[in-house]
């Protein structure tokens, strides 16, 4: 009785085991890779107009792509780069805050940042003054990275 037990018991977890094999390695559809797409702006000294309501320099830039599903489901993340290319340049991600010291040894506190509108398809780029103070030496020419998710 023994012997006939085993090769039941065998049987049936060898069938089992075969099912679950087979049904686990079933193709799914529903799964889809992710995307991402790679956007660089540059911004020149010239380009930066002051808000005043805001206190903040500006550039507003024409998106090359976003779509709703992006904005609700997916991720931006924005750099902006610092240095010279090919010499002592760095990537760093927004908001970027920097202290400055300025010539008569005071310093001031920047940072550096952006938003967006999948509505109006834009990016504004800024420079935002601790102080609020407007300092047309500030407008530099940064090249900022936005990078898209979904």
């Amino acid at each position: 009785m023994k012997r006939k037990l085993f090769p039941t018991l065998f049987t049936a977890l060898l069938f089992l085991g075969i099912v679950f094999f087979i049904t686990s390695c079933s193709d799914n559809d529903d799964i889809v890779e992710t995307q991402w797409d790679i956007q660089d702006y540059e911004v020149k000294a010239s380009e930066w107009s002051w808000n005043p309501s805001l206190e903040r320099w500006e550039a507003v830039k024409q998106m090359k792509y976003i779509s709703e599903f992006i904005y609700e489901s997916g991720a931006v993340i924005g750099y902006v780069f610092l240095g010279v290319q090919n010499q002592d340049e760095v990537q760093t991600q927004l908001p970027y805050t920097r202290r400055a010291y300025v010539d008569d040894g005071t310093y001031f506190t920047e940072t550096l940042g952006y938003e967006y509108s999948f509505l109006t398809n834009k990016v504004t780029f800024y420079i935002e003054p601790a102080d609020g103070i407007e300092d047309p030496a500030a407008k530099t020419g940064y090249v900022f990275r936005l990078v898209l998710i979904w």
